[in-house]
């Protein structure tokens, strides 16, 4: 019924951190016919081929060279990899209690309430020893198994949860884990219970506790993406927030052909905690990639120039549709309903970077295509969140538009999509690579 909606929530599943779902970007583009370049090396671009680069492990590029890139400029969706989440501080494991819980750290700004009382998994990198210190190894690791909780406190003990829900960052968000303390023939005694995360990932993985160095992991929702609704008109699932954009793009870019201009997208790390990194969109990573790829098909400096003028960049990420029960606080005419369409986001104060004239082309292109969308903007009053949009299009100086699919509950740990919209963000995305 909603094939596109199904492989979404298939990526989701297998994509619990911006790292696996950077590496399922990578085995997809692979197998259409995409050449993963070495940054490190000298390149041979040739038209008519297809490539992509990566950087972290958690952002990627992939880009197809135009065959008139000098008079036609490059087509760009950008979109972002990383979502809210708790990540797992290094040496995590506090005693309390006769139990062990994991010390966590906030990444972005998630609904940190969503995250009591569900099912917890850990995932993420690992690094492992090698002959020579600066080649060491790194590989992915998802528990895939119900492994953690951060349990509230019962009502009883806390009568005033329902009127004043403030958490505590520091102790409130560690994740229950295990105990280190057994009761026999109604006795306590201590074990001492011979425990660490990494033996937990070796327990559950196909490494030695020798091997690993160091790791970088999150904890995640464990309960699947799925369909909701009398119809399954909705998609609960983590993470929408800005993994659907992700795969549209990528269906997008993956079915393209080879046209007068160069198709490229963008999938950045780090938006939810600002871009200020060497994967994010507050980075040289695109504008040099850029550079590299014109020359190398033999423009020059000043053609690089003349090409940013002739370029167009969509920044694709979710916006906030009305919510049933708080309907006054989206505005009054500007707003996004699931299942209604793409919609196009406007701020007066730039913070998304829709103008008429970007407008215009878009809306144009559904109007001919039978896609149907929707304005949307802050109510006047309230202070909307960040995009990657202005930063990318500072960075690149060309003009571009925000973009994205209607969402409820954005930042929660659970999101609440429309499971028609996502069709529609493809149809219109595919149309903005290749349309004259």
């Amino acid at each position: 019924m909603h094939k596109e909606a199904q492989e979404l929530i298939d990526f989701i599943n297998n994509s619990p951190t911006a790292f696996h779902a950077t590496q399922n970007l990578e085995t997809e583009l692979s197998a259409n016919g995409f050449i993963k370049l070495d940054p490190s090396q000298k390149w041979d671009l040739k038209i008519g081929e297809k490539y992509f680069v990566s950087r972290n492990d958690s952002a990627l590029i992939a880009f197809i060279p135009g065959q008139d890139f000098l008079d036609h400029g490059f087509r760009i969706i950008s979109a972002h990899t990383d979502s809210p989440a708790l990540k797992i501080k290094p040496d995590p494991l506090i005693e309390n209690e006769g139990q062990l819980v994991l010390n966590t750290e906030i990444y972005g700004g998630p609904i940190l309430n969503t995250w009591y009382d569900r099912e917890l998994s850990i995932a993420g990198k690992i690094v492992l020893k090698s002959e020579k210190s600066f080649e060491l190894k790194e590989e992915l690791i998802d528990l895939e198994k119900n492994i953690a909780i951060i349990p509230n406190l019962a009502i009883h003990l806390n009568r005033e949860i329902n009127q004043k829900a403030k958490i505590n960052k520091k102790k409130g968000l560690r994740a229950l884990i295990t105990q280190t303390k057994a009761k026999e023939n109604n006795l306590a005694e201590k074990d001492e219970l011979d425990f660490s995360l990494n033996k937990l990932i070796t327990q559950n993985t196909e490494y030695e506790l020798t091997e690993i160095v160091e790791s970088e992991l999150y904890l995640y929702p464990s309960q699947r993406a799925q369909f909701l609704g009398a119809e399954a008109e909705y998609i609960a699932a983590r993470a929408q927030d800005n993994l659907s954009m992700t795969h549209a793009a990528l269906k997008a870019i993956k079915s393209s052909k080879t046209h007068k201009w160069t198709q490229m997208t963008i999938f950045y790390d780090n938006e939810e905690i600002g871009s200020q990194t060497p994967q994010g969109a507050d980075s040289p990573f695109v504008s040099n990639l850029i550079e590299r790829i014109i020359y190398n098909l033999g423009a020059n400096k000043e053609d690089y120039y003349t090409i940013l003028e002739k370029s167009f960049l969509v920044s694709a990420d979710m916006a906030h549709a009305v919510h049933p029960n708080f309907g006054e606080e989206s505005a009054q005419n500007n707003r996004a309903f699931l299942n209604q369409g793409p919609v196009i986001k406007y701020n007066a104060n730039l913070k998304y970077t829709t103008h008429a004239t970007t407008a215009g082309v878009l809306i144009d292109l559904m109007d001919k295509n039978d896609i149907s969308y929707q304005i949307y903007t802050n109510r006047s009053d309230k202070k909307g969140g960040s995009t990657i949009g202005p930063i990318a299009a500072t960075q690149l100086g060309i003009k571009s538009i925000d973009l994205g699919n209607p969402l409820l509950a954005m930042h929660s740990s659970r999101e609440l999509g429309g499971s028609l919209d996502h069709k529609q963000m493809i149809k219109l995305m595919k149309l903005f690579l290749k349309e004259d």
